[in-house]
């Protein structure tokens, strides 16, 4: 389903942001930037981490409950009803 592709894309996201956490430290093969850039930095990164903890698990929840939904469907509402025994006999007796 599409809520799966966005739970993929999330995650491949968090790869990113950890890749940019560890091996994209500002500072670490020169010299390292201001502070005021530092924090800038920081902020962001943290900031695409909550975010991309809120979109994965709303992705995931969707997921579930499309899943959910589409079972729902294929059993209660596309499926022929079946006769019973009684409307089985009413349908005789009328025919006749």
């Amino acid at each position: 389903t599409k809520a799966d592709t966005y739970h993929t894309v999330g995650v491949i996201f968090f790869v990113l942001n950890f890749q940019l956490i560890m091996a994209g430290r500002l500072g670490v093969h020169g010299p390292s930037p201001p502070g005021w850039l530092l924090g800038l930095y920081w902020a962001n990164i943290c900031s695409a981490l909550m975010f991309l903890v809120t979109f994965t698990w709303l992705a995931m929840h969707a997921g579930a409950r499309a899943t959910a939904g589409a079972a729902h469907m294929l059993t209660r509402h596309v499926r022929l009803p079946i006769p019973s025994p009684a409307m089985l006999d009413k349908a005789r007796k009328t025919g006749n």
